[in-house]
């Protein structure tokens, strides 16, 4: 797996099982669903301040990394 574009994520058993029905259900793939879901849990969820933050976060993130290699 090329983990610069692909990371995984643990979640319980129940939780993946019900990603991958609703995924089926949408048409989707697992991963396709899940941006789905993220995108509207952040338009539901967070402020313009916390976009702004979590896009900050982003990317230090990404300049560490870099940094490291």
């Amino acid at each position: 797996m090329d983990t610069t574009r692909w990371k995984s994520i643990l979640v319980p058993r129940r939780t993946y099982d019900e990603v991958v029905a609703a995924a089926k259900i949408e048409g989707r793939t697992i991963s396709g669903h899940m941006r789905i879901v993220f995108e509207f849990w952040k338009q539901k969820n967070l402020t313009k301040d916390d976009l702004a933050l979590l896009q900050e976060q982003v990317e230090i993130m990404k300049d560490e990394k870099e940094a490291a290699a």
